[in-house]
């Protein structure tokens, strides 16, 4: 199932994993992740894993990169983006410096395979 925002579009993966494309020029800021939690909220009730991918070009404010993957039932946040995209990996650079001063880095990995990346946002079955 896609959903349509006016920044991104979200599609759900699995039970539990999202993919995230923001918009070509996108603005990563404040307002849209009030937004975007808000859709999370009415949408979700049980935790999810984030795949932020980074085809096109968009950008953060300092709170955007801080904020993002803040959602109380965000649990992890793979970003996924060409190793040969230099705008891209500016941004995401940028933004582990910041997760890291916030200490909310822990739950954020960047990835150049889409395969790898899901399979890490998803939720390992423990047997007993």
């Amino acid at each position: 199932m896609k959903h349509q925002l006016p920044y991104c579009e979200i599609e759900q993966l699995s039970e539990n994993v999202f993919e995230i494309t923001p918009k070509e020029g996108t603005i990563v800021d404040r307002n849209n992740l009030d937004d975007l939690h808000c859709f999370w909220n009415k949408l979700r009730s049980k935790p999810f894993g984030l795949l932020v991918n980074c085809e096109n070009q968009f950008s953060r404010s300092f709170e955007g990169s801080r904020d993002m993957g803040k959602h109380p039932l965000t649990k992890k946040i793979a970003f996924l983006c060409s190793e040969d995209d230099r705008h891209s990996k500016r941004q995401l650079d940028l933004t582990q410096q910041i997760k890291k001063m916030d200490g909310h880095f822990w739950n954020h990995k960047v990835f150049s395979d889409r395969n790898e990346a899901i399979e890490w946002l998803t939720p390992q079955q423990v047997m007993s």
